[in-house]
C-alpha cells in the first residue's frame, strides 16, 4: 500500500469517528438507555441514580458547637523547638486539644437536650389541650379514654424531667471544663515567664493562650445558657406538676375545675376598699360568686363572726367566712364551687391560709349528735383533700372542729385567713 493510500484510510477513520461523536451528542438519550432485567417473568426497568436530595436544615442552636468544631486555631501550631519551653508548649497543646473536644461534644449535648426538653414540652401540652377539651363539655367520671391520655401527659411530663436531670449533669460537665481552661490559662501564662525559650516557642504559646480564651468565652456561654434552661424547667414542672395533679381530680370528677391553685395568678395593686371595721383579713373582704339559696354549697362573705367556739377550736383563727357547706343531701356536689371561691381568693390574697371546720349540731340526742360529729369530721377530711389535689398546699390548710346550735345537718365552714 503507497503512502497516498494510507493517508486515505487514516482520514477516513477519523471521518467515522468525528461522525459517531456528533450523532451522541445530538441525542444523548440514545447513550444513557436503561437497562432492563428480567425476574420472575416480570420486566423491571433499571433506571439511573436518582438526584441527591437537598441538605438536611440543621437546628440552628448546633451552629454555635459546629463552628467551634471547625475554628481550630492551632492549625499553624509547629513542631517542638527542642528548647524547654518548646517541650512544655507541646505539652500544653495536647491538653488544650482535649479541652477543645471536651467543650464541642458538652455544646452539642446542650443543644440535643434542649431540643428533647421542647419537644416534649410540645406533646405534653398537646395532649393536656386534648383532655381539658374534653372535660369543657362533659364526660363521664374517671372516663378511662381521659385516664390514658392523662398517662401520656405525664410521660411527655417525665421526658421534660428527664432532660432537666441530664442538664445537671451538664452542667457539672461544663463546670469542670472551666476550671481546667483556669488551670491552662495560669500554666500558658507561666510558661511565658521561663527562661531558655526562642520566638517560635512564644509564637506558640500565643496560639495556646487565644484558643483557650476562646474556649473560656464559650464555656461562659454555656454555663449561662444551661443555668437559664435549668430554672425555667424547674419553675415549668413544678407549675405543670401541679396543674397534672388538678387535672387528675378533675378527670376523677369528670368536669373541668380549673388549674392548679397553686398556680393562680396573684393581682397585683389592686384597688381596695376601706374597711368600717377592723375584720383578720388585712384588706377588703373577698366577695365570691353567690351560689343559689337551695343549694347546699353556699359562698362569699356569708359572716365575718366565727361559729361558737368551743375547745377544739381554740387553736384556729377562723377568719372570714368563705365556703359553707350542708350535708343535708346522700350526694353534695361542691368541688366547682369550692375551686372557684377558693381560686379568687387566693387571686385576691396569694399568701392567705384556710381553715376547714367541722359542724355539727349541737342539739338532739347524745349519742346522734356524736355520730353526727365523726360525719361532719369525715366530710372535712375529705374537703381538705379535694383542696390538696386541687393544688393547695396542705400547710396553708388548718382543719378544726365544732358544735352550732343553728346547724340542722352537718356541715363543713371554710374559712380565709
Amino acid at each position: 500500500m503507497s503512502i497516498h493510500d494510507m493517508k486515505i484510510s487514516k482520514f477516513s477513520f477519523v471521518a467515522i469517528i468525528a461522525a459517531l461523536a456528533f450523532a451522541l451528542a445530538a441525542n444523548p438519550a440514545s447513550a444513557k438507555a436503561p437497562k432492563r432485567s428480567s425476574s420472575n417473568n416480570l420486566t423491571q426497568v433499571v433506571s439511573e441514580a436518582p438526584p441527591p436530595s437537598a441538605p438536611t436544615q440543621l437546628d440552628p442552636s448546633l451552629s454555635m458547637a459546629s463552628s467551634s468544631a471547625g475554628a481550630d486555631g492551632l492549625v499553624n501550631f509547629g513542631p517542638s523547638s527542642g528548647t524547654v519551653v518548646g517541650n512544655r508548649a507541646q505539652g500544653l497543646k495536647d491538653e488544650v486539644v482535649r479541652l477543645r473536644q471536651s467543650v464541642n461534644l458538652n455544646s452539642n449535648e446542650f443543644s440535643i437536650l434542649r431540643t428533647s426538653g421542647a419537644a416534649g414540652a410540645v406533646q405534653y401540652h398537646s395532649t393536656v389541650a386534648a383532655i381539658t377539651a374534653r372535660l369543657q363539655n362533659g364526660t363521664t367520671k374517671g372516663n378511662p379514654i381521659l385516664l390514658r391520655q392523662w398517662e401520656e401527659a405525664d410521660a411527655s411530663l417525665n421526658e421534660v424531667g428527664s432532660s432537666l436531670d441530664k442538664l445537671n449533669s451538664l452542667l457539672v460537665s461544663v463546670d469542670a471544663d472551666a476550671s481546667v481552661a483556669s488551670y491552662l490559662m495560669d500554666s500558658i501564662q507561666a510558661a511565658f515567664d521561663l527562661s531558655g525559650a526562642i520566638d517560635e516557642d512564644h509564637d506558640q504559646l500565643k496560639m495556646l493562650k487565644d484558643e483557650t480564651s476562646r474556649m473560656v468565652t464559650q464555656l461562659d456561654y454555656l454555663r449561662n445558657q444551661t443555668t437559664a434552661d435549668i430554672q425555667r424547667q424547674q419553675s415549668y414542672l413544678s407549675t405543670e406538676r401541679s396543674n397534672l395533679q388538678a387535672l387528675a381530680y378533675a378527670i376523677s370528677r369528670g368536669e373541668m375545675l380549673g388549674n392548679s391553685l397553686a398556680n393562680r395568678a396573684i393581682i397585683v395593686n389592686r384597688p381596695t376598699l376601706m374597711q368600717a371595721s377592723s375584720a383578720p383579713v388585712s384588706s377588703a373582704p373577698y366577695t365570691a360568686p353567690q351560689a343559689a339559696p337551695a343549694s347546699p354549697v353556699t359562698s362569699g362573705p356569708l359572716s365575718d363572726a366565727p361559729v361558737s367556739s368551743s375547745s377544739q377550736m381554740s387553736e384556729t383563727s377562723t377568719g372570714h367566712l368563705l365556703v359553707l357547706v350542708r350535708f343535708n343531701q346522700p350526694n353534695v356536689e361542691y368541688e366547682q364551687q369550692l375551686a372557684q371561691a377558693v381560686g379568687q381568693a387566693i387571686e385576691r390574697h396569694p399568701n392567705a391560709e384556710f381553715s376547714v371546720v367541722a359542724v355539727a349540731p349541737s342539739a338532739g340526742d347524745p349519742a346522734e349528735t356524736a355520730e353526727q360529729q365523726r360525719t361532719a369530721k369525715r366530710n372535712a377530711d375529705e374537703i381538705k383533700r379535694s383542696l390538696i389535689a386541687l393544688g393547695l398546699s396542705p400547710s396553708r390548710i388548718n382543719v378544726a372542729s365544732t358544735l352550732a346550735q343553728t346547724a340542722q345537718s352537718p356541715e363543713v365552714h371554710i374559712y380565709i385567713r
